[in-house]
């Protein structure tokens, strides 16, 4: 978003420990959601602990919410930069899905069937 090679996320944004997590939630709704839902919730916690403390994804959004009050955002404006640049965001959804598909434990993936 802002083209800027030096703003990092922390390490723990989207890390090994979430990576758990996620697979835990997952792992627990096949079983029934109600059966561990306690869990769950916890689970569900900690992930949006993670989303707006470690990503900061929500300062992103006040930028973005700040730049549109200055620049003026309108929604023709927006359609016309999301359909200049769907392939290159969709190139990004796609590396984010392999890096997280890469942080699964090979051992976690052996035992499903």
């Amino acid at each position: 978003m802002y083209q800027n090679e030096t703003y990092l996320l922390h390490e723990d944004c989207f890390g090994p420990k979430y990576v758990e997590k996620i697979n835990e939630f997952k792992a627990m709704t096949i079983d029934g959601f109600w059966n561990n839902w306690i869990l769950e919730l916890s689970i569900m916690y900690q992930l949006y602990y993670m989303w707006g403390e470690k990503c900061k994804i929500d300062m992103t959004f006040n930028d973005l919410y700040i730049y549109c009050w200055n620049e003026g955002c309108e929604i023709e404006q927006i359609g016309e930069h999301l359909k200049k640049n769907f392939l290159y965001m969709t190139r990004a959804l796609i590396d984010a899905g392999i890096v997280w598909w890469e942080g699964v434990p090979n051992e976690k993936m052996e035992n499903l069937a």
